[in-house]
């Protein structure tokens, strides 16, 4: 569990790093607490998921996020796009949620979405 809890920090430390080098643009962003715009949620869950699972997925996108305010924290509903290591991409379901400004973040759900 503490190298598990190791992992996760690193993982974080890189997403708050590779935030600083993103720019934000419009006026929606202003009301959004720093380090926690939706792709950089979405990448977290990506790195999570792919670390847990063993899988080799890629963060490619995020659509259709949605925040709420829950126990505490915000619980962002997402759809990100992932591909895998031949480049094949795919949708997914994915539920974080996390306390803005600390390293108190969970990944609750992460399911690949079906096509018809």
């Amino acid at each position: 569990m503490r190298s598990f809890a190791a992992v996760i920090f690193v993982v974080l430390a890189a997403l708050v790093a590779g935030a600083a080098s993103e720019r934000l643009v419009g006026p929606a962003d202003t009301d959004v607490p720093a380090g926690t715009h939706p792709p950089q949620i979405a990448r977290f869950a990506v790195l999570v998921y792919s670390m847990n699972r063993g899988a080799k997925l890629r963060y490619v996108g995020v659509s259709d996020s949605d925040v709420h305010p829950r126990q505490g924290g915000m619980k962002y509903k997402m759809v990100v796009t992932a591909a895998d290591a031949g480049g094949a991409t795919a949708q997914y379901k994915v539920l974080v949620w996390g306390i803005p400004g600390t390293y108190q973040w969970m990944l609750l759900e992460f399911k690949k979405i079906k096509l018809n």
